[in-house]
């Protein structure tokens, strides 16, 4: 009996027509894929909100700096005056003593012209620098210039400058440019960070306050030791006895009225 071969050929489609083949992950695995992209997605986030937008530390958005800036003192003196009153006596005395330790340069007097008294405006230049002088500022480190002054009632002092080391804070205090009440319609006060204009104050109180600039850059070296303490103290430990001090303290009694 002749049998009918049912079997036929099926051509290969070409490569560029057949469909890709579809991998097929294990739910296991598409679970620990998806776990490891959320600590990912978090970090790009969270840059995304707390960037810095300013420095965080105040010192580097209110840097102390030293700079050479000049340093001033009007004089002022009465048409009837003969030399300078006790006051600008003293604070001329003050500027040399200032000048001879931290003055760079010269000082340099201004004398005003024009005015209504240019008598007494000469005879204030005289006094300014026999005061200098009787400090320990010579003519040598004296120059006179002139300004205009006023020709009205208004005084017109003799003005000393001479440049000196100064620190100085490099920003502009007062900088109220971001909203950290959450009152506008930002994200500024969401981030937790100090606001623009934190520390300012701060910065520049301590230039201010400092004694030399330089020791913003180095410490000063050790003065001597103070040979009679320490005398002290090593006869109180030959003697067995506290070296410290003794502070006394006395307790204070309030009275209330009855």
């Amino acid at each position: 009996m002749n049998t009918i071969d049912t079997t036929f050929d099926v051509a290969t489609p070409p490569a560029e027509t057949r469909a890709p083949a579809r991998r097929r992950f294990s739910r296991p695995l598409a679970l620990m894929l998806v776990a490891a992209a959320l600590p990912l997605a978090a970090c790009k986030r969270d840059a995304v909100i707390t960037g810095t937008i300013y420095p965080d530390d105040y010192r580097q958005r209110h840097p102390i700096a030293l700079t050479n800036e000049p340093e001033t003192l009007d004089v002022f003196v009465g048409r009837n005056m003969t030399g300078l009153d006790s006051r600008q006596a003293k604070d001329v005395r003050a500027l040399a003593l200032d000048f001879r330790q931290t003055g760079r340069g010269p000082i340099t007097m201004y004398v005003p012209t024009g005015t209504s008294t240019p008598a007494a405006s000469h005879r204030g230049a005289q006094a300014v620098r026999s005061a200098l002088a009787a400090s320990g500022v010579s003519g040598a480190y004296v120059r006179t210039a002139t300004y205009q002054g006023s020709g009205d009632s208004l005084a017109s002092p003799v003005r000393l400058s001479y440049v000196k080391l100064q620190a100085k804070v490099q920003s502009q205090c007062g900088d109220w440019s971001h909203d950290i009440g959450g009152i506008a319609a930002t994200t500024d006060s969401w981030q937790n960070k100090n606001e623009r204009n934190f520390g300012c104050a701060y910065q520049n109180m301590i230039a201010q306050q400092i004694d030399d600039p330089i020791d913003l850059q180095r410490p000063r070296t050790e003065d001597r030791s103070d040979v009679q303490r320490r005398m002290k103290v090593f006869e109180s430990v030959r003697g067995g006895s506290d070296p410290g001090i003794n502070w006394k303290s006395e307790n204070a009694t309030v009275k209330t009225g009855s």
